[in-house]
This record gives structure tokens, sequence and C-alpha cells, in this order.
């Protein structure tokens, strides 16, 4: 009996234990439930790398004011510290941390960050704007973030004299045009119209991977280059770039053409910016070297490849994401749908695309943004994005640094003669073969 009793004794105990705790469980869900009508959603906090280190404080900011719009999401940055080798991204994943949102160059996604970005498709913002960078797998994982862009930099007020009126850089669509744009400069008395500047990273990286826009998608010929298959030689577009740099090099119309090897950037900008000379080839980072004389106008006009006025490379400048937003597929998806709120937000809000442009002076990757850089360089590429006369930035599709490094140094033998254009292919062959 007693056990009997000892039993009916712990049932009845554990009845009034499970109903305290189903009566507190019923209190705090009243609790919960009264707090939520009053509180907002729980927080989510994300972290967000910046790659551009220039931006640092307007990058902290923006975390700040889009924090601020948006309570429920709390953004951490960390800005890449200008002139650091090391990615912060590669540092804060080292140390633990699970980054959500990363700013990266887009040649990363084709190689060391592939397989780091959740496929952003679907986004809404995809339809306004002509600069999502893919994935090797096809997947658009690139948000571009900060779009510039390359080519024949000009003077307007020379070109303006030369021409007898306002000049057009449209008009400009053959090599022969060049030539005879060139000869026209030279007779109102501008004795070299081009500074051309040869330093390794300008000739290699940026003049020379202008060829792969041959195709639609830049990454097809990558491949091929990657494969083997590609036959650098016997293409005539990447021939072609060649013969024009041997017109922007040479001594007839090159400032520097007797001793075309040398560190000129600083003479060549101050040149063409006072209007000694009257273009360079350069991006539009190249403005702060350019305005040597306030007032003055400069644009950009895209290097002629062959005499074929109608092929697209003779009629749009090279521009698009230097910097790309990739949204971590190893965070959680709340923390994914965060990222992908800002990522709206720099698309959609008046702050965020004031942040972009205005406080940033970037040119923006998105139609709806219609802020303005003042920096004329940058007009010049966001008229062009307008227009859709732009061919991706093809610096993108290759490994900048061992082209400027490796490549480099045998296109500027090229320029100096001391290699032929058959030699200069072979070294591009060659370079490949130890990137199997």
């Amino acid at each position: 009996m007693k056990k009997v009793k000892k039993i009916i004794a712990m049932a009845t105990l554990s009845a009034i234990i499970v109903g305290s705790l189903a009566g507190c469980g019923s209190k705090a869900s009243d609790s919960s439930s009264s707090s939520s009508s009053s509180t907002t959603k729980q927080k989510v906090t994300i972290i967000m790398t910046n790659g551009k280190g220039e931006i640092t404080s307007q990058f902290a900011q923006a975390a700040k004011d889009f924090t601020a719009a948006n309570p429920d999401i709390i953004v951490e940055p960390y800005s890449q510290a200008v002139g650091d080798t090391v990615p912060i991204l590669d540092k804060l994943t080292t140390s633990g941390k699970t980054v959500t949102l990363a700013m990266v160059e887009p040649n990363a996604v084709l190689d060391k960050y592939k397989d780091f970005g959740v496929d952003l498709a679907k986004e809404k913002w995809i339809k306004d704007t002509s600069y999502s960078f893919k994935n090797p797998a096809g997947e658009t994982t690139g948000f571009p973030f900060a779009i510039e862009g390359f080519g024949i930099v000009y003077n307007q007020k020379v070109l303006d004299k030369a021409v007898g009126g306002t000049f057009d850089p449209s008009t400009i669509n053959t090599r022969d045009k060049l030539k005879e744009l060139f000869d026209k400069i030279q007779a109102t008395g501008v004795k070299f119209p081009v500074a051309y500047q040869t330093e390794p990273w300008s000739v290699a990286n940026h003049y020379s991977s202008q060829f792969l826009n041959q195709d639609s998608d830049p990454s097809k010929v990558a491949a091929q280059m990657k494969a083997g298959t590609f036959d650098f030689a016997g293409n005539a577009t990447w021939n072609g770039y060649y013969d024009t740099m041997d017109l922007l090099a040479s001594k007839k119309y090159n400032m520097y053409g007797d001793r075309p090897l040398g560190t000129y950037y600083d003479g060549a900008h101050l040149a063409v910016g006072k209007g000694e000379s009257a273009m360079l080839f350069n991006g539009n980072w190249a403005y702060d070297s350019l305005k040597a004389v306030a007032g003055d106008k400069f644009g950009f006009m895209p290097v002629p490849v062959d005499n074929n006025a109608d092929n697209p490379l003779n009629n749009k400048i090279v521009a698009g994401p230097t910097q790309v937003f990739l949204v971590n597929k190893k965070s959680t998806p709340a923390e994914q749908e965060a990222a992908k709120k800002f990522l709206n937000w720099l698309v959609d809000d008046k702050a965020g695309q004031d942040f972009v442009v205005n406080k940033c002076q970037i040119v923006s990757a998105f139609k709806s943004n219609s802020n303005k850089v003042t920096n004329p360089l940058g007009v010049a590429i966001a008229e062009a994005i307008a227009k859709d006369k732009t061919v991706p930035f093809s610096t993108n599709y290759i490994n900048a640094a061992d082209y400027g490094s490796i490549l480099g140094a045998d296109v500027q033998k090229y320029i100096s003669k001391k290699e032929t254009r058959a030699e200069l292919a072979k070294a591009f062959v060659e370079y490949y073969k130890t990137k199997k």
C-alpha cells in the first residue's frame, strides 16, 4: 500500500508541477504576445566588408544610416586598409567570423571566391543593371558596386580646336579615323597628339585585356586561354589592338616615341591636362592627375581595333564593376535576407543612392539612380552606360597582377621594338601554360 500511495503522491506532484509550468508558459506566452505587438521583429546582425579603403568613413556611415532605417538589422562594417594586400574578408574568416556581405574584386568571383556567394538572379535589381557578375557556374552572384572604365582619355578643348567645332568621340570609330584626328591635331600646332604612358599595368592588364571583349561573354575567351586553345598569333582582334598600339606609341604621334619606356604617368597627365598634348590611354581614376587647368573638360573614346565602323568594340568604351558584393551562402537565411535588403537599399533608397554617387563619387551601375558624379570622366562613363555604349571591364577576367608583373615586360619590349608580335604572342601562350 505504501508503494501505491507513494506512486499516487508522485503522480499528483507531477501533475501539479506540469500545471505550474503550463501556467508559467501561458504567462510567458501572453507576455511575449503583448511584447511583440509593441516592438519590432527579432534583430539580425550581419558583418559587411568593404574592399575600397578610400571610402572607409562613408561606408561606416552608410551602415549606420541603413540600420537607422531598418532597426531589425544591425550592420557591422569592416573596411580594407588602403595598401593592405590581405583582403579584410580573409582576415575575418580566418579569425572565425562569418562575413555575410563581402565586397571583392570581380576576378576573385571567377576563382578564389567562386563558391562563396548565393545566386542573386531573382533579385529585382537585376533588371535595373547590365553589370551583374557571374561565377564560373553561370550563377549571378556579384552585385555591381563600383563602376569604372578606361579608354582613350582626351582634352575636349584641344580636340574642339582640331575639328573646328565640338568634338564628338563617336565619330572616331576606326583606326584610320583616329590617325586622321592625330593629323588634324598636329595641324593646330600640337606636335604630339598622344602622351602614351607605358607602365606595365597600363599596357598589359588594361590595354592588353581589351581583346577579351570580342565575345559578349569575356569569360569564354578567358577559358580558351586557360585551356591553351586560344590562337593569339592568329586572332584578328588580339592583333588589331597591337596595330593600334603601334599608332599610339609611334615616334610621329607619341610624346615619348623616341624613348617609349619610362615612368611617364605624371608627365603624361600634366601634358594632357594643360593641353600640350591631346590624349592618353587610362581610366576614370586619372582625373585627379589631369585637372592641371581649371575648367578644362575631359572625355573618353573607345580604342579602335580595326577599320570596321560597325564593330561594337570601336563604338563602346570598356566599363564595368571593379568591386562587387557577394552574399555568403554559409550565412543563415535570415542573415542572407538582411544582406539582400542592404543591396536593395543601395539601389532603391534615396539615402543609399546618395551614398554611392554623391558621398563616394562612384558611378552607379543602376539606371534608376539619377545622381551624377562630378568627375567628368565618371560623367562620361555614366553617359556611356545610359546609351548602352560600354563593353565589359576586361581586366576582371584575367589575373591583373600577373599581367602587370609578368606579361607587362613583354608588352614593353614589343613597344620598344625589342620583341616581335610573334614573340609577344608566344609569351602569352607560355604564360597560360603555367596556369593549367
